[in-house]
């Protein structure tokens, strides 16, 4: 299970190098995932070298600025441009952190892509089960949406039907109804960046 968050959260980026039509997400994503875990495999490499790749490997796919904008609500419309700068950089941080450790924990878990669901034109749930080491399934899902010219993008995840970026989103909202935007920054900022 702690796999299965880094794998899928650690990795988020502002912008996509390359686009990726609705045909090619799920290849793509099989592909991805089987290069990240290839990273993990490779005893050659060492910790840092590892976590640099993984990023590497997936943040063309995540839409990092959305999720920003998805997780803070409203709030993040009543920003400046360069409050809007610091915590789109913050909240990368903040998640690539909480999920660093875990990813040094894989042990050969395996992941299964499924089906695909479209609940409209512009978005695509991507369906996929992470196999533990006790045989047994956790079920997962990559949210798309379309981007238009920067193609399909992740805009959230879920872990056995609970949102990542709803799961901040209730965080934040309840953080900042008795402190300010400064505070959130702040206690955002102390998490301790990966390198």
């Amino acid at each position: 299970m702690k796999f299965l968050k880094i794998i899928l959260l650690a990795l988020f980026s502002a912008v996509s190098l390359f686009a990726i039509s609705e045909e090619q997400i799920k290849p793509t994503m099989q592909k991805t995932t089987q290069d990240a875990i290839e990273v993990l495999k490779n005893a050659n490499l060492s910790k840092d070298e590892k976590i640099n790749k993984i990023f590497a490997v997936f943040d063309p796919y995540f839409d990092y600025e959305q999720m920003s904008k998805i997780a803070l609500s409203k709030r993040y419309n009543n920003l400046n441009a360069e409050q809007k700068a610091k915590f789109n950089k913050a909240f990368e941080e903040r998640l690539k952190s909480s999920y660093v450790d875990k990813l040094l924990s894989y042990k050969n878990q395996t992941i299964n892509f499924k089906d695909a669901t479209k609940p409209n034109e512009n978005r695509y749930f991507l369906n996929a089960d992470l196999v533990g080491e006790d045989g047994k399934n956790y079920g997962f899902t990559y949210k798309f949406y379309n981007a238009k010219e920067r193609g399909w993008l992740i805009y959230d995840v879920e872990i056995l039907g609970v949102s990542i970026i709803q799961t901040y989103r209730s965080q934040f909202d309840s953080l900042m109804e008795n402190e300010s935007f400064e505070n959130l920054l702040s206690k955002l900022n102390s998490v301790q960046a990966p390198q």
